[in-house]
């Protein structure tokens, strides 16, 4: 039943957008927040919105065009045109984009872009937990992948990204390595924010962001600071204990030169 409701919940909203997007002008000079999934993007872009009194997309909830953006047969302006309502926001936040991000520069010259990043090994443990896969296993069987919700599916096989196939692991590992390049090729045009320092003073970590980003105070986020913004992954269990001595060391492995440039201990 919850299922259902969110469901229809969430049809109503991509519906209620299409209608109200037919009158929304697209923001030319957005504020931007890219990042791979599950490394603290929604809750930053939120806390941001709140403080400015912003307007903020914290997802763009069109799958099926990005499914078509990933296969082309959609262009990026044409993705935009179809969810102009989410993308006339002050503030815009979908990890997908990361991934197009080119394009996305390509159309929005003006945009002021920060990029979230997060330890390899949270990130892929949150991704996991999302999907509710455990981080030991040898790969993940057909069957068990197939049952995964789609938009999800690409973001474990990374194959569409031209990363070569191995196995989950290592492609959830390739993939943060995708999405480090993308703010190492553009770290004089983006704002870095690691999530590991903005979780030691999330109302530090957004006024300093706030302030880079010209955006003035107009609400106290004190008492907003810890709202659970996405499903909360179990961060108690230890990296070895969830991923097993193996998959911990491909992930280090894989990783390892992006990590030391973003500042991050093997």
């Amino acid at each position: 039943m919850d299922m259902n409701k969110r469901y229809i919940n969430k049809l109503v909203k991509i519906c209620k957008s299409r209608v109200i997007g037919r009158c929304a002008k697209i923001k030319k000079d957005p504020v931007i927040v890219l990042g791979n999934q599950k490394s603290g993007t929604t809750a930053i872009a939120a806390l941001l919105a709140e403080f400015g009194g912003l307007s903020a997309t914290l997802d763009i909830p069109d799958a099926k065009g990005f499914l078509k953006l990933i296969k082309k047969e959609i262009t990026f302006d044409k993705l935009v045109k179809r969810n102009q309502y989410y993308f006339s926001k002050d503030i815009l936040k979908e990890p997908s984009l990361t991934f197009f991000c080119d394009d996305l520069m390509r159309h929005f010259t003006r945009a002021k872009i920060l990029f979230i990043i997060r330890d390899p090994r949270d990130n892929i443990r949150s991704i996991l937990n999302r999907v509710n896969i455990r981080g030991n296993l040898i790969d993940i069987k057909p069957e068990t992948f197939l049952q995964i919700k789609k938009s999800w599916q690409y973001a474990i096989d990374c194959t569409w990204l031209g990363l070569r196939k191995g196995t989950y692991i290592e492609m959830l590992a390739e993939r943060w390595n995708y999405a480090a390049d993308v703010y190492l090729a553009n770290y004089d045009k983006m704002i870095l924010v690691r999530y590991e320092d903005f979780l030691k003073d999330k109302l530090f970590a957004i006024r300093i962001l706030a302030s880079k980003l010209l955006i003035d105070f107009k609400n106290d986020i004190s008492d907003k600071l810890d709202i659970q913004y996405q499903p909360k992954g179990d961060r108690d269990i230890s990296w070895k204990q969830f991923f097993g001595k193996e998959n911990l060391r491909k992930i280090e492995f894989i990783c390892e030169s992006r990590m030391k440039r973003l500042g991050y201990l093997l």
